[in-house]
Formats: structure tokens, sequence, C-alpha cells
């Protein structure tokens, strides 16, 4: 074999190689918030709002991440809220909570699918002032403002002022802060909570050590707040499709969205490092197999 010849065979191998690097930097760049099976999504470190401080206090919220099986969705919720809420004497209960988290499969902004009642709405937190009677999913949902009751921010645009003066940098996890997904104007524009809706299913709810098992890791992304709240459901209370989800706390003092996809009857799994490198290896074994088949017509 001639030194031409080994040397087309080896830039072959090489752009082979190089090609299949692309390809799998894509992949990683498109599946970044894929980590184990859970879609991530992480909202700023800076932005809750808590009385005088920004960022750290009870209404910071860190991430959401979910995960899907062939007939369950998982929701796990990392934040420094609790579940029993934060007591505050300004509130009308005395005690402000999270909003409901809702889902929208439309496709539409959130005030035109509030406005169609096409939202779909999840009530995790009992104490908190849905006006839907228990916890659960429900269809067909409209939302409500709830952040006049709660000593809260009468927009969004208010609220991402006051965290940005005090040095935060104010963010929604997929989306950016001032994404016209959400009304960021106008007097308690904020829909946080249920106001309408059909109960179709239940919720169950997980511990952190479950959450865990299931490969849960928030920790990766240094997204670590005192509290992990998780819960899951049955997929069929919703349809399939790409989906926009979020939640805000009642006094709109943080929030958060998550841009993610729900399969009927199966969710594609995540690829495992030895399937990507053994494409890889794959890719540059074709790429040398194609080179040689050239080199020999080339000869012949």
């Amino acid at each position: 074999m001639t030194s031409i010849t080994r040397n087309s065979i080896h830039l072959t191998y090489s752009v082979a190689v190089l090609f299949a690097i692309i390809a799998l930097q894509q992949q990683k760049a498109t599946a970044a918030t894929l980590s184990n099976g859970w879609n991530y999504a992480i909202d700023s470190f800076s932005d809750g709002v808590t009385g005088d401080q920004i960022g750290g206090g009870a209404f910071e919220f860190y991430g959401i991440a979910i995960k899907e099986t062939s007939d369950t969705a998982f929701i796990a919720i990392n934040s420094n809220l609790s579940l029993a809420g934060y007591a505050d004497p300004l509130a009308q209960r005395g005690n402000i909570n999270y909003g409901d988290l809702f889902f929208n499969f439309s496709g539409q902004n959130f005030n035109t699918a509030n406005a169609n009642g096409s939202l779909f709405g999840i009530r995790f937190a009992g104490g908190n002032d849905s006006s839907v009677a228990t916890t659960g999913i429900y269809s067909n949902v409209t939302a409500k403002n709830v952040t006049q009751t709660n000593s809260g921010f009468t927009n969004l645009n208010q609220f991402n002022t006051v965290a940005s003066s005090q040095g935060g940098t104010p963010s929604m996890g997929d989306l950016a802060a001032t994404d016209p997904y959400f009304e960021q104007t106008g007097n308690w524009t904020v829909l946080n909570s249920i106001a309408t809706g059909t109960k179709v299913g239940e919720i169950n709810v997980l511990t952190p050590a479950t959450l865990s098992a299931l490969g849960l890791n928030f920790a990766q992304f240094n997204a670590v707040g005192s509290q992990t709240i998780g819960f899951s459901f049955n997929k069929s209370s919703m349809p399939s499709g790409n989906y926009i989800a979020n939640f805000f706390a009642e006094c709109a003092n943080d929030a958060i969205a998550i841009k993610g996809s729900f399969e009927q009857g199966s969710a594609e799994p995540v690829p495992e490092p030895a399937t990507i490198f053994g494409t890889l290896a794959g890719l540059g074994i074709l790429g040398i197999g194609a080179a040689k088949r050239k080199i020999k017509r080339k000869i012949a």
C-alpha cells in the first residue's frame, strides 16, 4: 500500500470521526437538561424575594424535574419553600404557599390557553389558596390571581424590577424572566392558582429517598435547596405532546417553568454512554470501510 493510499484512509477516517463527534456534541447540546431519564429546568439562584433578601431565602426556587415511564409521570421540585408554607401576618390566611402547577399543551401563550379553558392543573400543596377542593390532576382549567391576598407582587415586571435592582438575576427556568408567554404588566395579572377545573386524577406523594432511587439528582446542577418535593400521577390524566409547565409562589416571589413532552405508551430512553460511544466507533468503522471501497475502485 502506498503512502498516498495510507494517508487517504487516515484522512477519511479522521473526517468520519470528526463528523461523529460533531453529531455527538449536537445530541448533548439538545439534551443538555436530560440526566438519568429526568428532564431538568434550573432556575436562577438569586431571584427569590424574601422580605429584603434577594436570593437564597424562603422563596428561592432552584429547579423542577420531570421523568416519565410508559404510564407514569414523576415530578420533583427543589426549593426552600416547604409544603407547610411561609408564615406571613400580611397574607390573608397568615400563610403563603406554593401556587398550583399548570401544564399547557395548546401551543398558545398562558393567557390565551387560560381564556380557552385548555390548561391542565395540579394542586400539590393541600394548604394553598386553590379553588378546587382537593389535591390532584384537573383538566379544562382556568387560573386566577392570588398574589393580591398574599402580600405579593402586582405583576411580573414589578417582581423582575425589584429582584434586578437588588443585584438578583431574574429567570424562570426554561423561559426568560420577560418571556411574553406570561403577561408582564397590569394589575394582579400573575395567574398562579386554579380557579376552576374538572378532577381527572390523583397524585401520589414521593419521598426524597424514592426520588433519589429513581435517579433524581439536583445536586449535579448545584441546586441544593432545603426542600425536595415530589409526586407522581398516571399519564392518562393528560394528553401526549409538547407542553410548558410552570408554577409560582402564591405571592409571585419566585417562579419556574419547564418545557417538555409526554409520550403515551412509551417513553424514549436516554442513550447510555456505552451506546453513544459504540455509535461513535461504528461511524468511524463505516468511514474506514467507505475509504477502502473508494481506494479499491481507484486502483481498479
